[in-house]
């Protein structure tokens, strides 16, 4: 994994970073991917203690999700087909991050190449659009269904 610490826009520098803002964006780089890491690992705890309480959520052709708590109830539910999440790269600018993973299931499909354009507020994840390769995502989320509603089935037992 690797941080870029001076952001280019259209092949520009923004210019030298203060130690203040070198540190900031340290810190953001270490939530965000501390984040995707407990994500990958099914730590939902420390999934928990980085989102800020109003996290909002969104991702073309997703329904949006408001609130933390809703927030990790969605990622839960997919607990049952993740195996990691593997990181390849971030990128951050003051309180933004982009970080692009591969959301490796363990379904036939396996990995989904992802991105996350993630907000932070007072180091907390405010935010979350995620962009992710969605050819095979019914698939993924028909074996999620399958093994959710097999889980339910057998604890019924």
């Amino acid at each position: 994994m690797s941080v870029l610490a001076k952001p280019y826009l259209h092949g520009q520098s923004y210019g030298e970073r203060s130690a203040t803002e070198e540190i900031q964006m340290s810190a953001s780089s270490e939530v965000v991917a501390e984040y995707i890491r407990a994500v990958g690992e099914g730590r939902f705890d420390r999934v928990a203690s980085h989102l800020h309480p109003d996290v909002e959520f969104s991702s073309p052709g997703l329904a949006t999700i408001s609130g933390a708590e809703s927030y990790l109830a969605a990622l839960k539910r997919l607990s049952v087909i993740i195996s990691r999440n593997d990181i390849h790269r971030i990128f951050v600018d003051g309180d933004e991050a982009c970080i692009i993973y591969d959301f490796v299931t363990d379904t036939p499909v396996g990995a989904l190449p992802s991105v996350e354009w993630i907000a932070l507020k007072d180091g907390k994840i405010k935010s979350v659009r995620l962009i992710f390769h969605s050819l095979e995502w019914p698939a993924v989320r028909e074996e999620a269904l399958r093994r959710a509603k097999a889980a339910t089935a057998g604890s019924a037992l």
